[in-house]
């Protein structure tokens, strides 16, 4: 209990605070929109803990935070679309942690600032694939998707779903497709973080501190949606995600 009481002191910091009220609006955008929480978390998170730190906090609250979902998607995902983009991305992504955790973490603030600016555009401009669906197109999305991820910590996560959405299954098919692939991801992404020695005393315990504040941001994100209309949200969650890129950019 005294090594408890001490790691707690440690890190409970004026970083840690602002933390979890930085949980909070990103757990409503994740609940609202469905996307944009990590991509508003992390980058805020790598100014306060660092990027390496940021990434590593933020894949256990989406996977937490996300589990009641993904654990009935799961039955209902078509594997056979799933496999083509979560294997390489699980692969890609791995790898990339390798070079996240040696990299100088200026270098990798900004490139975070350039792949979130990227896939803020992609969004606001509503890209679909509208090619054929063949499965060396799912497999470079899945590479990509997952060696920006693992290499520059910025869930692009967006990218895998412009994939699937292209597709002709039914909505709870592709939606099912989207969050097991993500559910890979974020695993993969633990555990590779963990293999390499990433989590420690302090990390984990500044997760389950910001969790809970998550979590309450989500649900009332998932009944925001419910009683308020969408399209000034998303103008609002873009113009912070493009906002968080530059300052990112520029440190």
């Amino acid at each position: 209990m005294d090594t408890l009481l001490q790691n707690f002191n440690d890190v409970w910091t004026i970083s840690l605070l602002l933390a979890t009220c930085i949980a909070l609006p990103s757990g409503i955008i994740q609940g609202y929109a469905g996307f944009g929480g990590a991509l508003f978390a992390v980058p805020l998170f790598a100014l306060l803990f660092g990027p390496v730190s940021a990434f590593s906090i933020v894949v256990i609250l989406m996977l937490i935070g996300q589990l009641q979902l993904v654990s009935k998607a799961v039955k209902k995902a078509d594997l056979k679309e799933v496999a083509p983009v979560a294997v390489p991305s699980m692969i890609a992504l791995s790898l990339g942690v390798l070079f996240l955790v040696s990299a100088d973490p200026g270098f990798i603030r900004r490139g975070m600032g350039v792949f979130i600016l990227l896939i803020t555009i992609f969004m606001m401009f509503g890209y679909r694939y509208a090619g054929k669906r063949r499965t060396m197109v799912g497999i470079v999305t899945g590479s990509v998707a997952g060696s920006i991820t693992g290499s520059f910590g910025v869930p692009a996560f967006p990218l895998s779903a412009i994939y699937f959405h292209n597709s002709a299954s039914a909505p709870e098919i592709i939606r099912a497709n989207v969050l097991t692939t993500l559910c890979c991801t974020l695993v993969v992404s633990i555990v590779s973080l963990a293999i390499q020695g990433i989590y420690n005393e302090a990390t984990l315990l500044r997760a389950v501190i910001v969790l809970p504040i998550f979590t309450c941001g989500i649900y009332l994100g998932q009944y925001l949606f419910r009683v308020a209309p969408i399209d000034w949200f998303k103008k609002v969650t873009y113009a912070v995600l493009i906002c968080t890129a530059l300052i990112l950019m520029a440190t």
